[in-house]
């Protein structure tokens, strides 16, 4: 009975957690105001996938998409119905951290865990993506979403796969997610090691029809688009293995759930939950490190191995009895350690913007007079003769004015030597472009706060 109580105690404190972090990017998803740039990006091509404009443009252009089209087609038709593609596209980012951490819990399931222990390891995930990556949670942008699908295509397989039923159908789920988001690759990838290494022979089949679906989708791409997807879906990027070396001070934020993970995994080492998460952190930690390598590379590179390790948090908190300290103090001590050194590591910040958001009208008018700011920019720029690129895309989205000049396809022109030795400034000159910069109040950063008040 005390084991149970405490357990819920346990549950419920990361709950609590995950709710207040989650404040924060909840009541920001209403305003107009930018969160990253991916924003406007984002919006413009929901917009283009409705028509408004090419999906994939001409190469001789500043824009670009080098992203799969399904996100795009998904944001526009929901936006036809509820509204704007920008908070649409919020509110998906938002119920796909939900759901991201429900199915977690399932994988944890299935992977042999209790109720207990799914629930931790789901709650986690939300917590710390809201506490450490909450630039992304709420955010008008297909990666989380996508991460939905490949972890539900996970789900099945493993059920399938339980069963000794063909995991065929989930195989060709995850080649389908693909082409929602396309650099989440840890999932396929350990489905399919794990599938060979458990029996190779059987693993040709899946493995050949999965790589066949991939193809296919590209072909039918390729068939709509034209020559112009590969080209912009391929779009030259710089890459620098010291950016990756530096990236890896990035992990903080999950090495303390990591290192529980491994010291449970090496008190049962040969287990089937401890050998399946063994591989699914492996390769979410390489799909990381070398994604970032890339320029302008964000930390969405890193989810896979957030959900990961999430799930073998779960797992190494309903088998904490296995471990030394377990075995020594108790599993109610050990699981009780584990959730104080995860709640440590969320604590430790010094950002308070959900403490502001809940308890500070003024913080929370500032949100507002912030808005009309956006309005009134935007109400300028839209005045302006021909094209026009703002520091804030969702400024000039709001205004009226054409997608016409992408930072990142500009950057990359010129870090790659394809500008004809033009800067950033020159490009926008030869396509006759205006660039306005922007009110700062437009974005979401000067309203970050920490203890110390601006950080």
């Amino acid at each position: 009975m005390m084991k149970r109580i405490d357990a819920r105690a346990q549950i419920a404190l990361l709950a609590v957690l995950a709710v207040y972090f989650m404040v924060w990017p909840v009541w920001r998803a209403g305003f107009p105001i930018e969160i990253a740039q991916n924003e406007g990006w984002n919006a413009y091509h929901a917009d283009a996938a409705m028509g408004a404009a090419p999906l994939y443009p001409p190469t001789d252009t500043l824009i670009v998409n080098n992203y799969p089209p399904l996100s795009f087609y998904v944001v526009g038709a929901l936006a036809q119905v509820f509204g704007d593609a920008l908070y649409v596209g919020r509110v998906l980012s938002l119920l796909a951290v939900v759901g991201l951490g429900a199915l977690i819990a399932a994988v944890s399931r299935q992977l042999g865990a209790g109720g207990a222990g799914a629930a931790v390891g789901g709650l986690w995930f939300v917590a710390v993506m809201a506490r450490s990556f909450a630039r992304f949670v709420g955010m008008n942008d297909p990666q989380l979403l996508g991460h939905v699908l490949m972890m539900g295509a996970l789900v099945w397989f493993l059920a399938r796969e339980a069963r000794s039923r063909s995991v065929v159908p989930p195989i060709l789920a995850m080649a389908a997610a693909g082409f929602y988001k396309h650099n989440i690759v840890a999932v396929p990838l350990t489905a399919l090691i794990w599938l060979a290494i458990k029996d190779w022979r059987r693993a040709i089949l899946p493995i050949a029809i999965g790589a066949g679906a991939a193809g296919l989708g590209l072909m039918i791409c390729i068939a709509i688009y034209g020559d112009v997807f590969l080209a912009n879906l391929l779009t030259a990027r710089a890459y620098r293995v010291m950016r990756a070396i530096n990236g890896l001070g990035r992990l903080q934020w999950v090495l303390p759930a990591l290192v529980l993970w491994a010291i449970w995994a090496a008190a049962e080492p040969k287990g089937r939950a401890t050998r399946f998460t063994a591989l699914f952190v492996a390769v979410a930690f390489v799909a990381f490190v070398m994604q970032w390598s890339g320029e302008a590379i964000l930390d969405n590179a890193q989810f896979d191995l957030v959900i990961a390790t999430a799930v073998g948090l779960g797992l190494a908190f309903d088998r904490a009895g296995k471990t030394a300290f377990g075995q020594r103090y108790g599993e109610t001590a050990a699981r009780t350690v584990i959730v104080l050194v995860v709640t440590v590591r969320l604590l430790a910040t010094l950002r308070i913007e959900p403490a502001l958001v809940l308890f500070d009208p003024d913080y929370r008018a500032q949100y507002f007079a912030n808005a009309r700011v956006v309005r009134e920019e935007a109400a300028r720029i839209a005045k302006i003769a021909g094209p026009v690129a703002c520091d804030f895309k969702v400024v000039c989205r709001l205004a009226g004015k054409p997608f016409s000049y992408d930072d990142f396809r500009a950057e990359m022109l010129v870090a790659t030597g394809a500008s004809g030795g033009l800067d950033e400034q020159g490009l926008m000159r030869a396509h006759g472009l205006t660039y306005v910069h922007n009110d700062p109040r437009c974005g979401i950063e000067v309203l970050f706060r920490t203890i110390a008040g601006r950080p």
